[in-house]
């Protein structure tokens, strides 16, 4: 929808066209049937919040001994705010504990998602209005058979399964949903999809809802890229898959929600935690999870306002604990075992490239032994790539990170990286979810070569880091050998984990002027047609009149010619200039509908090119001098001002535009460890006032604020109060 929504710069007559189809695909399953009042109105460009729900309702099955009623397998929400720079997905546990208040009965204290099968939609949205204090603006309500046929349609999608997950039924035994898929970056058609994001079982409600959050983004990485050539294929799966409100199947109702998505277009999807308590099943009544008021609170409130998105892991920190062999043990990374690195070998000896195996593991790793598998994978033209997995425990249930490596060096998850660096001779591309790593993958061999996070994000940025950079292959001689104490030998050159470069949480000037015009054009475009349209035939029909009464004057000019009768020349005369003077006040005569639309176009037009020519482009202005100078804009603690580029003299000429702006320069230096490019304006503790005054000095170099790290602390001094770092 927002690709979809773009186009707007196109042409709007094409934008109304597609709203129509899609209002027609999403109409293809019967609206959802909703009181007055369940969901709360926005309008054009409001935030709005969506509710997705995965419903399980089944027929009977060979392991469920009855039908299974509906409930919420799944209750997604996304927000979506164009003041913010994420779109948010946060899931509801389906097990959360919360008191139900269904019609005509007694309150009961069991699973949120009870609150679906005993009153539908209607309960459900204001169960999470009355526990959670958010309201609904759409819903979208997907059953596992229409999930199913939906991934077939589109075409499957290459996804991540982070574990190996098995179960059969067999008699005497524990009779649930069978699965069997095998661990590794694969392709995944409806079945295995649907086995993937309904499996209940072996791991924690957070890591459920994390898996059906994993996929779905999984879908939009692949796919998104491809919406616009196909977006008549994707609506009508889109619409076949899904009942919504009604709202939804409204011309008025979807415009609105294009209006948001106009605004957003651009934003990444970050996924929210939901703070919860796992408690073993015997500890309540319902077998629930618990949050309390405080926890929820937390959770809305990074679901509607965000959170930081400053990565707090140093990678340093870890590599000089790691370099002091007596702490060790006392570290989250220990050493690979040479059993272990002997088994890599054994199962790296068949494979066409250097198989890479990690040398330092996160400690929850000691608790079970990596599982192994190599095999193939097919790309979508049906090239077939070698392509080996191995599994780590990250030590708690359900949490595991991948190692992977494949001849197959552009697979569609390792598209548009958050960030490059470059970091002990190797370049890393990161990808983020918000302020967690994700996955951080690298190119050398021929291959590609990536770790992958658990689904929860439970490895720290930093370390997850130093295992990649710890990763190498064994087969190469000398690979992971020890120091002369036994220790692992580290070699860890990041500094830190980089910051993730977040959009601006306001809206460019240029796009918000863009999408006022597309909307604009939205209106006018049709009215202008529909006059343009209706003067056409007026102009044809006056042509036809005038073009009938010249032919009668003829006709009549050359009767009275044949009976030598004197012509009536002054009627004659007045007859054809009366239909001319009709045919030309017509033609020349503006009506009303146009002239107010091409008003407001003209006025329209000129204040883009007004504010456009005073607005420097959108981007945030100079900091006039006279407000420079004002006392109350300059920091009142010295600046350390450090170079981490390779050009000399960039901290030197730095300085002095701020001794310029009378800001007291305590030093300036240069920092050897490599940085994200740009300006860092970084603070001590209780210095951030001070930090956004130098950021206001520097404001056409759009610098970034941070706190000071430990490796640049140690470059500037313990007692730097503010560092300006030009990477």
């Amino acid at each position: 929808m927002i690709v979809l929504v773009c186009s707007a710069a196109v042409g709007a007559t094409f934008v109304l066209e597609q709203v129509h189809t899609l209002r027609d695909a999403l109409s293809q399953n019967r609206a959802l049937s909703l009181p007055s009042g369940t969901l709360a109105p926005a309008g054009w460009g409001d935030p709005q919040t969506l509710l997705l729900v995965g419903d399980d309702q089944r027929a009977l099955t060979r392991y469920y001994h009855h039908a299974v009623l509906p409930h919420s397998n799944e209750m997604l929400l996304v927000r979506i705010d164009p003041s913010k720079p994420y779109i948010s997905m946060m899931s509801i546990p389906r097990e959360l504990e919360a008191t139900i208040y269904p019609s005509g009965q007694a309150p009961i204290t069991t699973r949120f998602n009870y609150a679906y099968t005993a009153g539908g939609i209607p309960l459900l949205v204001s169960t999470i209005k009355r526990v959670l204090g958010l309201s609904v603006n759409h819903v979208m309500v997907i059953t596992f058979a229409r999930f199913k046929r939906a991934v077939n349609e589109m075409g499957c999608v290459y996804s991540t399964i982070d574990r190996r997950y098995y179960h059969v039924n067999v008699p005497g035994g524990e009779q649930y949903q069978e699965i069997d898929l095998q661990p590794g970056y694969q392709d995944l058609c409806g079945a295995q999809a649907l086995e993937f994001v309904s499996y209940r079982h072996g791991d924690t409600s957070l890591v459920r809802d994390a898996r059906d959050q994993s996929l779905l983004l999984d879908v939009k990485k692949q796919y998104g890229p491809t919406l616009a050539a196909n977006i008549g294929t994707f609506e009508r799966i889109f619409g076949q898959a899904v009942q919504t409100d009604r709202g939804l199947e409204s011309t008025s109702g979807l415009l609105n929600l294009i209006g948001t998505l106009i605004s957003s277009a651009g934003r990444r999807v970050r996924q929210v935690r939901f703070q919860a308590n796992l408690v073993p099943a015997s500890a309540t009544p319902c077998a629930c999870v618990t949050a309390s008021a405080q926890q929820i609170a937390a959770s809305v409130h990074a679901f509607v306002h965000g959170g930081s998105s400053q990565p707090t892991q140093s990678t340093a920190a870890v590599a000089r604990a790691v370099q002091r062999h007596t702490a060790v043990a006392r570290l989250p990374l220990v050493a690979t075992g040479s059993a272990e690195l002997a088994q890599a070998r054994a199962a790296g000896a068949g494979m066409p490239f250097p198989y890479e195996y990690p040398r330092m593991q996160h400690r929850g790793a000691n608790a079970a032994p990596a599982s192994l598998r190599d095999y193939v994978i097919h790309a979508p033209d049906g090239s077939a790539y070698p392509i080996y997995v191995a599994v780590f425990s990250a030590g708690q249930l359900g949490q595991f990170y991948d190692v992977q490596g494949t001849t197959w060096t552009s697979p569609p998850q390792l598209d548009s990286p958050g960030q490059t660096v470059r970091v002990g001779g190797r370049t890393y591309d990161l990808y983020y979810d918000s302020q967690h790593l994700k996955l951080v993958a690298w190119n050398e061999h021929g291959a590609a070569y990536w770790i992958h996070n658990t689904l929860t994000d439970a490895i720290p940025n930093g370390e997850l880091l130093a295992i990649a950079e710890q990763t190498h292959p064994v087969t190469a001689a000398g690979a992971g050998t020890t120091s002369g104490s036994g220790q692992p030998r580290m070699t860890l050159k990041a500094i830190a984990i980089p910051t993730h470069a977040n959009a601006s949480s306001t809206t460019n000037l240029e796009q918000t002027l863009g999408s006022l015009a597309g909307l604009l054009t939205l209106v006018t475009v049709p009215l202008l047609a529909v006059v343009l349209i209706k003067r056409r035939r007026e102009l044809s029909a006056l042509r036809a009149q005038l073009h009938t009464s010249l032919h009668l004057e003829a006709q009549l000019s050359s009767t009275l010619a044949t009976s030598a009768i004197a012509p009536p020349a002054t009627a004659s005369s007045s007859h054809v200039q009366s239909t001319m003077n009709v045919y030309t006040s017509t033609r020349l005569r503006p009506r009303r509908p146009t002239l107010v639309a091409m008003g407001l176009a003209a006025v329209a037009a000129a204040g883009v090119l007004a504010v456009l020519l005073t607005s420097d482009g959108g981007h945030t202005p100079a900091v006039p001098r006279a407000t420079v100078r004002n006392q109350a804009d300059i920091p009142a603690v010295p600046a350390v001002v450090l170079n981490a580029t390779s050009t000399k003299g960039a901290a030197g000429l730095l300085a002095r535009q701020l001794r310029t702006d009378g800001v007291t320069i305590a030093a300036v230096g240069n920092l050897t460890e490599a940085r994200p490019p740009g300006v860092w304006i970084l603070y001590a503790p209780g210095q951030r006032d001070q930090a956004l005054r130098v950021a206001r000095l520097l404001a056409r170099r759009t610098p970034r604020i941070a706190p000071i790290d430990p490796v640049t602390r140690t470059a500037a001094g313990s007692t730097a109060k503010v560092i300006v770092l030009t990477a």
